[in-house]
C-alpha cells in the first residue's frame, strides 16, 4: 500500500497540472440566452390589441367554456396515436438520463466457468473450475460524465417540452375541428334554406306565367337558380361529413362521417388575456425546447472536451481456479487483484480537436435556433392579437351587411309579386343576401378559431400532467 500511494499521487498531479493551465474563461449558456434575448429589443408590451398586462388562463377551460368541447379535448389527448408517440420520447430520453448516470457509478460483474482437458491417446478428463468478482471505476476528472448527465437532464426538459407542445396543438386541433363541424352544419342549413327560397320562386313563377304576367325565360331562370341551390347544398352536406371526419380523426375514433355534434359555436372568451412579451419565454413549450437544447449542446460540448484529457480507472477483483467445484469459494484459492490505470492518447490525427469544433458550432447552432424560436414566438402571437382585433372590429360591419341584405331581399320579393321589378333583380339580391350570411358565417367562426389560434400561440394549458 505503502507504493501505491506515491503513485496515485503522480498520477493526479499529471493530470491536474494540464488541465488547469488549459482552463479559459468561457461564456455560459445564461448569459448567451440572455444576450439572445436581448438582440431582439422585445417591448414591455404587445404592440396590438389591448391584452397587455394580466394573467394568462393557466388552461383551455380557463377560455373555453363548453363542456362538450373540453371533454371531446380531453378524450383527444387520451387516444390520440401521434400524442402517444410523443410520450414515448419522453420515457426514451428519460432511460437515456438513467444510462449517463450509470457512469458516475462502479461497473460489477461476476463469472464462474468450468472446462476439461484431456490427451487423446489416454482419454481422462481433467476439471478446471473458476470464479471471478471485478469491479472498475472511472474517475470523472473533468466533469465530462457529470456534462453528459447535464446534456442527458436538459435533453429531457427538451423532450417533455414537445411532448407538452404537442398536447397542446391536438387540443387546439380539436378545437378548431369542432368548429368547423359546428360552421359546416350552419352552411348546410343556409343551403336548406336557400333552396327553399328558390323552389318557392319558381312556384311564384309559375303562377305569374299561368296568368301571363311571366315569360319563359323567368321560367328557366328560376329553375337553373333552384339546380344550383341543390348543387349548394350536395356541396355543403359533402363538406360537412369531411369537417366531422376530420374531427374524428383527432379524437382516434373510425373516421365514419356520422359523428353528431352541437349546433351552436363554442363559447370562448372574448378577451384572451397575453400578458408581456417576456412572459412568453416562460411559458410557451417550443421556446422552452430550443432553450434547452442550446443548454444540452454547450454541456455536451463540455463532455467532448474533457475527452482531450488524460482518463483515471480504478480496477480490482478477487477470483479463483481449482480442480475441484467445491473448492472454487475456498479463502486459501481466492486471488485479489487491484489496478489503477492512466490512459491518454498521444496522438489521434486531430480527431479529438475536430470533435470539440464540430460540438461547439453545435452549440451556435442550437443558440441561432433558439433565436429563431423566440422571433417566430413573438410574431405568432402579434400576429394572432392582430387577428382578433381585426375581426372584433370587423364584426359589426359584416353583421350590418348582413341584416340590410336580408332586408334588400325582402323587399324585392314582394316588389316582384306586385310586379314592380324584374325576376333577375329578386335572384342577384337573394345572392347578395346568401354571400352576405356566409361571411357573417365565416367571421364567427373565424371569431372562435382566432381566440383558439392566440391562447395556442401563448404556450396553451400549462397544468399538464405528463
Amino acid at each position: 500500500m505503502n507504493k501505491t500511494t506515491p503513485a496515485l499521487a503522480l498520477v493526479l498531479l499529471a493530470t491536474i497540472v494540464p488541465a488547469c493551465a488549459s482552463t479559459i474563461a468561457r461564456q455560459s449558456p445564461q448569459a448567451l440566452i440572455t444576450q439572445e434575448q436581448g438582440a431582439l429589443s422585445a417591448p414591455d408590451a404587445w404592440a396590438f390589441g389591448p391584452e397587455t398586462d394580466s394573467e394568462i388562463a393557466a388552461n383551455w377551460a380557463g377560455i373555453i367554456h363548453d363542456e362538450t368541447l373540453l371533454a371531446l379535448m380531453s378524450e383527444a389527448l387520451a387516444a390520440n396515436p401521434s400524442l402517444r408517440a410523443s410520450a414515448e420520447s419522453v420515457r426514451r430520453s428519460e432511460a437515456f438520463l438513467r444510462q449517463s448516470r450509470s457512469g458516475l457509478l462502479p461497473s460489477i460483474s461476476a463469472g464462474a466457468g468450468a472446462s476439461g482437458s484431456s490427451d487423446f491417446e489416454d482419454f481422462d478428463l481433467a476439471e478446471r473450475y473458476s470464479a471471478s468478482l471485478d469491479a472498475s471505476w472511472e474517475a470523472d476528472l473533468w466533469g465530462a460524465i457529470r456534462s453528459d448527465i447535464l446534456a442527458s437532464e436538459f435533453d429531457l426538459q427538451s423532450a417533455r417540452a414537445v411532448y407538452r407542445a404537442s398536447r397542446e396543438s391536438i387540443a387546439a386541433s380539436v378545437a378548431r375541428a369542432y368548429a368547423v363541424a359546428i360552421d359546416a352544419g350552419h352552411q348546410v342549413e343556409l343551403s336548406r334554406a336557400t333552396l327553399t327560397a328558390q323552389v318557392e320562386t319558381v312556384r311564384i313563377v309559375n303562377v305569374r306565367y299561368d296568368l301571363g304576367a311571366a315569360d319563359r325565360r323567368e321560367q328557366v331562370l328560376a329553375e337553373s337558380d333552384v339546380a344550383s341551390a341543390r348543387d349548394s347544398l350536395e356541396l355543403a352536406l359533402a363538406l360537412q361529413r369531411s369537417a366531422i371526419r376530420g374531427l374524428e380523426v383527432l379524437l382516434g375514433r373510425y373516421p365514419s362521417g356520422t359523428m353528431t355534434v352541437p349546433d351552436t359555436l363554442p363559447e370562448i372568451e372574448d378577451i384572451i388575456l397575453a400578458g408581456r412579451p417576456a412572459d412568453l419565454l416562460r411559458r410557451r413549450p417550443d421556446v422552452l425546447s430550443a432553450e434547452a437544447g442550446v443548454r444540452s449542446a454547450f454541456a455536451s460540448t463540455d463532455a467532448v472536451r474533457g475527452g482531450r484529457w488524460p482518463s483515471l480507472s480504478l480496477s480490482g477483483g478477487v477470483s479463483s481456479a481449482t480442480d475441484t467445484l467445491g473448492d472454487a469459494l475456498d479463502p486459501a484459492a481466492l486471488a485479489l487483484s487491484v489496478g489503477i490505470r492512466l490512459a491518454d492518447t498521444l496522438f489521434d490525427g486531430g480527431l479529438t480537436d475536430a470533435r470539440i469544433d464540430a460540438a461547439e458550432a453545435g452549440g451556435k447552432i442550437a443558440l441561432a435556433n433558439y433565436g429563431a424560436s423566440v422571433l417566430d414566438a413573438y410574431a405568432d402571437v402579434e400576429g394572432r392579437l392582430d387577428d382578433v382585433a381585426t375581426l372584433r372590429n370587423r364584426a359589426g360591419f359584416v353583421e350590418t351587411a348582413a341584416r340590410n341584405a336580408r332586408e334588400t331581399l325582402q323587399l324585392a320579393e314582394i316588389q316582384y309579386k306586385e310586379g314592380a321589378i324584374d325576376l333577375l333583380d329578386v335572384l342577384t339580391f337573394r345572392q347578395r343576401s346568401f354571400q352576405a350570411d356566409r361571411t357573417l358565417l365565416a367571421l364567427r367562426r373565424a371569431e372562435t378559431e382566432s381566440r383558439i389560434a392566440l391562447y395556442l400561440a401563448l404556450g396553451g394549458a400549462i397544468d399538464v400532467a405528463e
